[in-house]
């Protein structure tokens, strides 16, 4: 994993890291590295009008696991999902269980 974590660079739009996120979707703490390489702030930028409900949904249980020794910073996650322009409108689509 340090290998590969080392080869890991922040994305500059939606498509770069969906397709990154995705490609690392057999581990999840390289998922998580991915999020925590991209600065919280960058993410109103990087999503635009381009996030899914899907994408918002795997950031937030990704957030929920991988950042319970660092609070203040997945606040700062959570904090700017909710500045991404589409936020409101993909939450109303949520299930329940979402």
């Amino acid at each position: 994993m340090a290998e590969a974590a080392k080869r890991i660079s922040p994305p500059n739009t939606a498509y770069q890291f969906e397709v990154s996120y995705r490609a690392l979707s057999g581990d999840r703490s390289l998922q998580a590295h991915l999020l925590k390489v991209t600065s919280p702030s960058a993410l109103p930028q990087i999503f635009k009008n381009a996030m899914s409900a899907s994408m918002l949904v795997d950031i937030v249980k990704c957030v929920a696991t991988f950042f319970r020794e660092d609070v203040d910073l997945a606040i700062k996650y959570l904090e700017n999902l909710t500045k991404v322009p589409r936020f409101d409108m993909l939450i109303m689509f949520l299930s329940p269980t979402e």
